[in-house]
């Protein structure tokens, strides 16, 4: 208690590390903050290996569950807020002042990003301009 002044997290570690216990105040910054987000990878060879059957099943359980962690993820967020206003923790929205500021704050950290990608010849625009576009078409 008492020594961390501010932290990013996803909402379930408000019940799942107890932090909704300790702290008083929750900033909802949905733009600038982040889910939870998780993946499997692997080897473009040992992927190309694979025979094409296979490689359609894993397709159709990777949408398959993406939607199911989705929605597990958003339950386990809603249950932690609960949990949290039930100890006292304040919510505050960030307004839209404050998140095209951020927003504008951020962007030479994207910029190095875009450069950084470009400098392996990769197409870090391309990229950034994707997920923004699925960001802002799934806030």
């Amino acid at each position: 208690r008492g020594v961390v002044d501010g932290c990013l997290f996803p909402l379930e570690a408000l019940q799942g590390f107890k932090i909704g216990e300790v702290v008083k105040t929750v900033l909802e910054d949905y733009p600038m903050s982040y889910m939870t987000s998780m993946y499997a990878a692997m080897n473009k060879a040992k992927w190309n290996a694979i025979s094409p059957a296979d490689q359609k099943a894993i397709e159709k359980i990777n949408e398959e569950y993406a939607e199911k962690f989705g929605k597990g993820w958003v339950e386990l967020d809603a249950k932690a807020v609960e949990f949290s206003k039930g100890k006292g923790v304040n919510f505050v929205k960030v307004s839209k002042e404050d998140e095209a500021f951020t927003a504008e704050k951020m962007k030479p950290i994207l910029d190095d990003y875009v450069k950084m990608a470009k400098s392996k010849g990769l197409p870090g625009d391309e990229a950034l301009k994707f997920v923004q576009d699925f960001l802002a078409k799934n806030p």
